[in-house]
């Protein structure tokens, strides 16, 4: 199957405000979010008060498996990872002190819509799924389950559903959200529903104190 890819640029116009745009897929249909996995800051985005801001994030339907790395609540790396597609299944373990997944499978026990990672390696590990942007690049790690015990099949359902907030935390890109987000939030969108390139301009009412998002096209906002 070819990946889809889905690339959404942000821009700000004198907004008025210095604002911070968290991007992260934290709307997942998976039991245990916060408890058992955690969502990941995806991306930060910076946007100044005056002059013109533009920030641009690629999404790309292949999914992998991560070998994720945790440090202080953050993604510092992933130590491997393997692609894999939907209805497929790969087991990680651990030998000579080298974490490996094996080549993916096509599975008919892999729950509808599911991927599935077994943990075969002899301790609790960090277990992350994630995209790839480019053929060849590392996974953007977009959620962590941490402490997957020996022998758990991990099944996901990953809904590429992004959310934008105005982070007031603030949170650094790759950090853990350990909580729900009470900041307010921008836009809730299924990137499987917008086209190949979407702009949306961010905006902020000075006498209400609102952020608000609308769709640019054709060189013009809504």
């Amino acid at each position: 199957m070819i990946p889809v890819v889905k690339k959404l640029s942000f821009v700000s116009r004198d907004l008025g405000i210095d604002a911070d745009l968290l991007l992260t897929f934290d709307d997942q249909p998976i039991a245990g979010l916060y408890k058992t996995y955690y969502p990941s800051a995806v991306a930060v985005k910076k946007f100044g008060a005056n002059g013109t801001y533009r920030a641009d994030i690629i999404y790309r339907s292949q999914l992998a498996f991560t070998k994720a790395v945790i440090s202080h609540d953050v993604i510092r790396s992933a130590s491997t990872e393997v692609p894999i597609d939907v209805g497929q299944s790969t087991i990680i373990t651990l030998e000579d002190e080298v974490y490996r997944f094996s080549d993916p499978k096509t599975d008919s026990t892999v729950p509808k819509k599911n991927i599935q990672c077994t943990n075969n390696a002899p301790f609790k590990g960090d277990i992350g799924v994630g995209f790839i942007v480019k053929q060849g690049d590392a996974p953007k790690t977009t959620l962590v389950w941490r402490g997957v015990e020996h022998g758990q099949k991990l099944n996901v359902e990953f809904i590429p559903r992004l959310r934008g907030y105005i982070d007031t935390c603030p949170h650094r890109e790759d950090d853990l959200i350990k909580d729900p987000i009470m900041s307010e939030r921008l836009f809730d969108e299924d990137l499987t529903t917008l086209e190949g390139h979407t702009t949306w301009v961010i905006k902020y009412d000075k006498t209400t104190q609102v952020f608000s998002v609308d769709e640019e096209i054709g060189g013009q906002d809504l």
